[in-house]
């Protein structure tokens, strides 16, 4: 780093992830620059991890910026120009792809004044699979929370009834009971996301929402996994460290389970159990 800002570069455009100039960066030097991406749904506590990341000074983070499913249309526009759907994209969209994206990256690490870009997505796993082919070198930090929690969280934002969109479609499906519809918006965003972890796990690393209080364990692999260099203090170890979040087993995360179609419930305690979380079906009704 300080060889580039001694040549008067700014470290934000010196090398990006997927750039090959002649006399390339040693792979070493390209992970440590390598894009993270949080893939995040929706409740499942991406602010946490956002804030702790935020504080390493290498980490430029963001939220939502939309370059991800940007990157997605882009390639698929490009296989509809080039005539390949349902073929591997051509050299040339792939480099067009990669230098759009690149464009949007450099203006943040520019305006940030940092040399690694951390986004929080909610994209889907189908565009952080795009972008994964893109930048091979992506580290991607897959967060995860109980569906009690998440159920939990969703109800504490909406005291008065749910309105957010996302949830419309599961609540049409499911209108005579709330749990049922936000048990069935865990299952539905979870499977892909642990899916695409699992096809991916030399680019993936899983985060459980509950573990991010206790730092220790989950800060080292954190660190560890994105290559981040010691800054002076850990990244989970500031003074407003978030309180931990309460067992999905203690009376106050009780739910009334039975209200959970059998098939459903089924199918999220599996996914509960891949996840080292208790089953719902474990807890009592209030």
């Amino acid at each position: 780093m300080a060889s580039v800002r001694a040549a008067g570069a700014h470290p934000a455009v010196a090398h990006l992830p997927g750039d090959r100039p002649a006399g390339s960066v040693a792979r070493a030097d390209q992970a440590s620059r390598a894009p993270v991406i949080v893939l995040a749904p929706g409740y499942f506590g991406a602010s946490t991890l956002c804030s702790l990341l935020a504080t390493h000074p290498d980490l430029a983070c963001t939220s939502g910026t939309g370059l991800l499913p940007l990157c997605e249309q882009a390639m698929a526009t490009w296989r509809n120009a080039d005539g390949r759907p349902g073929r591997p994209p051509s050299s040339l969209a792939s480099a067009g792809t990669r230098a759009l994206a690149a464009s949007g990256i450099t203006s943040i690490l520019a305006r940030a004044g940092k040399p690694r870009w951390c986004e929080v997505a909610a994209a889907s796993p189908q565009a952080a699979e795009t972008f994964l082919r893109l930048y091979p070198e992506t580290r991607f930090l897959c967060l995860y929370r109980a569906c009690q929690g998440v159920i939990r969280a969703v109800l504490d934002a909406s005291p008065w009834g749910i309105t957010d969109p996302i949830f419309a479609p599961l609540i049409m499906k499911y209108p005579a009971s709330t749990i049922a519809s936000l048990t069935a918006y865990w299952v539905t965003v979870s499977s892909p996301l642990l899916a695409f972890e699992r096809e991916h796990p030399r680019s993936c690393l899983r985060v459980r929402f509950e573990d991010l209080a206790r730092g220790g364990q989950a800060e080292e692999r954190i660190t560890s996994f994105l290559g981040l260099a010691a800054a002076g203090q850990s990244i989970l170890g500031r003074h407003d460290r978030p309180q931990p979040a309460p067992s999905p087993t203690e009376p106050s995360a009780d739910l009334p389970v039975s209200l959970i179609p059998p098939a459903l419930l089924a199918q999220a305690d599996d996914l509960l159990q891949q996840l080292n979380y208790p089953v719902m079906a474990e807890n009592h009704s209030l």
